[in-house]
């Protein structure tokens, strides 16, 4: 039969830490960060309800549309913004 230590300390899960419960800061940092740098190019569409299509066209990766101004034409995205896995 299996001996079993019952004495060991607390298990820990490294779900716990920082990089997974602050997605901010952690893995999808990268995401974020692009995510802030294309809201400081919006102008008036930066605080409206906007989405990126991603259908490359020509030199571009995809296009910015603004939900909130019904489906208003915002920005073009340039390739290599998008990752191809998105």
């Amino acid at each position: 039969m299996t001996k079993l230590n019952w004495d060991r300390p607390e298990w820990k899960s490294t779900m716990n830490s920082e990089y997974w419960t602050n997605p901010k800061t952690g893995f999808d940092n990268a995401w974020h960060e692009q995510r802030n740098k294309l809201k400081q190019n919006l102008g008036i569409h930066k605080t409206h309800d906007w989405e990126i299509v991603n259908k490359p066209t020509g030199p571009h990766a995809g296009k910015v549309i603004c939900n909130t101004c019904k489906g208003k034409f915002v920005s073009w995205l340039p390739k290599g913004y998008i990752s191809p896995n998105t």
